[in-house]
């Protein structure tokens, strides 16, 4: 299988020397195994994006010499696959509205788990969608940090996948991208590890 790496900015500000470093990371494992690189715009949370930043980003990558093997992608126009695949999950009873507040939460350890709201439902505003996530551990290795092991229920807990504005989180939507666009590996931060399981179950489900 030919390698596809991948990296995608939100536009919720100018590269910083994080990203670079994700983005060389990510183009010379992928040019390094004779692999396809592409770029991603994570534009699906509108009210933390700067405007004119997906611009500057691509001119930033561009005059670095790190340009796409193909088309850039930006995910504000691929809702109707997240709709879709939102609806997969619904159907398989693996998500689950919820009305917790972020300060019940607190109260809670900050985590939401057993797969059911604590409160019901609440007939003034909308509620969250969470993955029911099972109370199972995860093993899986990374190429740079070595081998992990995370207790998914204690761990990760029920995590959105639909946010109460409406939005798509982004675990979904990178999941999604990742397999239309046959992202073989990531290479990002450490800070983003806690995100492999999310999306590893979301893999798994979908």
């Amino acid at each position: 299988m030919t390698v596809r790496g991948r990296f995608a900015p939100s536009p919720t500000g100018d590269l910083h020397q994080g990203s670079l470093l994700a983005a060389l990371g990510s183009w010379l494992s992928a040019r390094g195994q004779g692999g396809h690189w592409l770029v991603r715009i994570d534009d699906i949370d509108p009210p933390r994006e700067v405007a004119g930043a997906s611009q500057r980003i691509l001119a930033s990558l561009q005059r670095l010499g790190l340009v796409s093997d193909r088309p850039v992608l930006f995910q504000s126009q691929r809702r109707p696959a997240y709709d879709q695949a939102f609806a997969a999950l619904r159907e398989e009873n693996l998500v689950f509205p919820c009305w917790c507040s972020r300060q019940l939460l607190a109260s809670q350890g900050g985590m939401h788990r057993d797969g059911r709201c604590l409160i019901g439902p609440q007939s003034d505003r909308a509620p969250a969608w969470r993955a029911r996530t099972p109370d199972e551990v995860l093993h899986f290795h990374d190429r740079i940090l070595g081998p992990q092991q995370v207790d998914l229920r204690q761990n990760v807990g029920d995590f959105v996948v639909r946010r109460v504005e409406g939005y798509d989180s982004y675990q979904l939507a990178t999941v999604v991208d990742d397999a239309w666009q046959g992202v073989s590996e990531v290479v990002r931060g450490a800070d983003l590890l806690s995100s492999t399981p999310r999306q590893w179950l979301l893999q798994r489900w979908l």
